[in-house]
């Protein structure tokens, strides 16, 4: 597999459990996304409370981030672009909350080790395996990098879908339209099943639908 990060300086802990600076983030966006974005989160008990997973994500908009943080009720290891740590205050902000930063063009394997460390010591780690936002809400094709690390630390994969994110924020526009958005937990799937990686990209598919809010029914 090949990672392309920009790692933690050398001396630098990883983060494994929530901070006081995720708390209070978490806290905020709550509130954020239940008054602007009148949020539904579906099904969260899929989401283990505890063990090492791997939460594979469609990626519709910016808001995908503090939607799963939000929505997870754990502490969750983001793997991101670096370029979203451009700003002192977002490279503050991901530091502090334990992600991982990627840059593209460069294999790394203290990455990989740093995203299985965090899964053999029982975090979570979210992947967006489209590897960039989507274009018109639907969902793309998913890249083989979070299976391939869940599988090296012997934990479950989960999908997770969003939709109405795109709405609310797409790529065209700096500030979001008071739309609704969703998220839902699928089904774990072993991550050594030979169709581990259909089984996943269907089932986020089917959660996520044409990208609306509406697309796919409640549960």
């Amino acid at each position: 597999m090949s990672l392309e990060t920009e790692t933690k300086p050398a001396d630098e802990e990883l983060i494994f459990t929530r901070t006081v600076t995720y708390y209070f983030l978490t806290i905020t966006l709550n509130l954020l996304f239940l008054v602007w974005f009148r949020r539904r989160i579906e099904a969260r008990a899929n989401l283990p409370k505890t063990g090492g997973v791997v939460l594979a994500i469609n990626h519709q908009s910016f808001l995908d981030i503090p939607l799963v943080a939000m929505a997870s009720r754990r502490h969750i290891c983001f793997v991101a672009r670096n370029t979203l740590s451009k700003s002192t205050f977002m490279d503050f902000i991901l530091r502090r909350c334990g992600s991982v930063l990627v840059k593209r063009g460069t294999s790394d394997r203290r990455a990989l080790r740093d995203m299985v460390e965090h899964l053999r010591q029982g975090d979570a780690l979210a992947v967006f395996p489209e590897g960039t936002r989507s274009q018109d809400g639907r969902v793309g094709t998913f890249a083989k990098g979070a299976l391939h690390v869940a599988r090296i630390a012997k934990v479950p994969i989960l999908p997770v879908g969003i939709r109405g994110a795109y709405d609310a924020l797409p790529r065209t526009r700096k500030y979001p339209f008071p739309k609704r958005v969703a998220l839902r937990f699928g089904q774990a799937v072993d991550s050594a099943a030979p169709d581990a990686q259909e089984r996943v990209e269907q089932a986020v598919r089917e959660m996520v639908g044409d990208g609306s809010f509406d697309s796919v029914p409640p549960i």
